[in-house]
Parts: structure tokens; sequence; C-alpha cells
């Protein structure tokens, strides 16, 4: 691979890694946010929220479950149509020109 093409591609790789070590880190510090009070204590006493429910750490760790209201949309109706069955008379039984093809056989000696 030509050395322009490599730093392209790290080129490109950087700001992929870069938000996907950035995405790990918000869920680290979440998860740990989470589980000590003591810590989502002083995240409220340094920034102040109104309120703990619309907190993201809350959220992160309850999980957050809208109510949507979509509306219903009615099945398809179905119809059950009788399709002619194609009727055989006569069944066509061949015998195989080889039992081996010809280029899977032994080796000829």
């Amino acid at each position: 691979m030509p050395a322009t093409h490599r730093r392209l591609r790290l080129f490109a790789d950087g700001p992929r890694r870069f938000i996907a070590a950035g995405s790990a880190a918000l869920v680290f510090a979440l998860t740990v946010f989470a589980a000590s009070p003591v810590l989502h204590g002083w995240l409220h006493k340094s920034h102040a929220v109104a309120g703990n429910d619309d907190c993201a750490v809350v959220l992160f760790a309850s999980g957050v479950s809208l109510p949507l209201d979509l509306p219903t949309i009615a099945p398809p109706s179905a119809t059950w149509v009788e399709q002619p069955r194609v009727v055989t008379a006569e069944i066509f039984l061949a015998s195989p020109r080889y039992l081996r093809q010809p280029e899977r056989g032994p080796p000829v000696s």
C-alpha cells in the first residue's frame, strides 16, 4: 500500500477513533456517577440542576421510556384466491449420463 493511502486512511480513522473514545468515556463517566451517590451529589453541587428526574445520570441509570402515541394502521385485508394446479400426466426419469463426471473420475493410467 502506498504511503499516501496509509496517510489518508489514518486521517480518515482519526475522527472515528476520537468519537469512539469520547463515547466510551461518556458511558464510563455516566456509569461511575450512577453507581456512586457521593459523586452524583458532587455533580449536582457543582452544576445547579432544577430536579433530579431530569438528570442525565438518572436517565442513563434507569433508562428512558417514551410513551409514543403512534397512529394505528389497519392490516391489509387478506383474500384467498384458489390457484389452478398444474397436473402432469407423465413423469420423465432419466439415468445420469456418467456415474462420475469425466473431470472428477480416477486418473487415466
